[in-house]
């Protein structure tokens, strides 16, 4: 009796234990428990501050990105107005330029009529120029000759334009023409064969044309009307050696005496 008395109290005791244990257990449960929120928060707001420095990096990556993007294009803007500023005067220049080539091709069309007009009107000019010096005072006639024939070989050329053979013959005419307004001194050989002698000769426009031997002796003129050379009268001999000394600078204009056709009516 009395030992299951004992073992009752035993039994009491452990249950008393065990329920004691139990109640230990369920208030240290609830401490642990009632820690964990804090820690995940802090977790979790570590978390979350390491999320916003990642993005706000992003961000700050993505700010610089875009800031070179409006950049780029800002300054592709401005080269596309160039390009279209540079452009549009570029047009301007090619149309001016295709005006230019179609204005010159319409010349190009006049200018080969003009060729197929103007060139038997020149080549009748070197004729004439050729025919007036054939029948013109005999002065220079190997210069004058050489020049016709330089104005021939300039007509037959094909690598000379137009305008340049038209230029060199209105240059042969102005040599021509400016011949009768001026005086001249030069050498010259006259007569033929054993008869051919070197003499001074004068030229006074075409007025008149003279000569003297180089030792004074001699002094004649051309005669228009025989087409000949004829000696003068001796009273003509200082009159013609002051005008070479006139015509070379070697004395000042003066008044000389020259036989000199007089004007007829026409």
């Amino acid at each position: 009796m009395y030992k299951n008395k004992t073992t009752h109290k035993v039994k009491s005791l452990c249950s008393t234990l065990v329920l004691s244990t139990a109640l230990s257990a369920s208030i240290v449960i609830p401490t642990a428990f009632a820690q964990d929120p804090l820690s995940s928060a802090l977790t979790t707001q570590q978390k979350t501050d390491k999320a916003s420095q990642r993005s706000q990096a992003k961000v700050n990556t993505l700010s610089d990105q875009t800031q070179e993007l409006l950049a780029d294009y800002k300054s592709t803007i401005r080269q596309v107005e160039a390009l279209t500023v540079y452009n549009r005067q570029l047009q301007k220049v090619v149309n001016a330029q295709q005006a230019e080539i179609e204005s010159m091709l319409a010349q190009i069309e006049t200018l080969d009529q003009t060729n197929i007009e103007i060139t038997p009107l020149m080549l009748k000019m070197v004729d004439g120029l050729e025919d007036f010096i054939a029948l013109d005072v005999p002065f220079q006639l190997e210069e004058r000759t050489d020049r016709v024939a330089r104005l021939r070989e300039t007509m037959d050329s094909p690598n000379v334009t137009t305008s340049e053979k038209y230029r060199k013959i209105l240059e042969a005419y102005q040599i021509e023409n400016d011949f009768g307004r001026t005086i001249e001194a030069y050498e010259a050989s006259l007569g033929e064969g054993d008869d051919t002698r070197t003499y001074n000769f004068l030229r006074i426009g075409r007025l008149a044309l003279l000569y003297q031997s180089l030792d004074g002796e001699e002094t004649g003129q051309w005669n228009s009307d025989t087409r000949s050379w004829e000696v003068l009268p001796d009273n003509y001999r200082a009159g013609v050696n002051q005008g070479l000394k006139i015509a070379r600078k070697q004395a000042p204009h003066n008044l000389i005496k020259l036989p000199v056709r007089a004007a007829e009516d026409a």
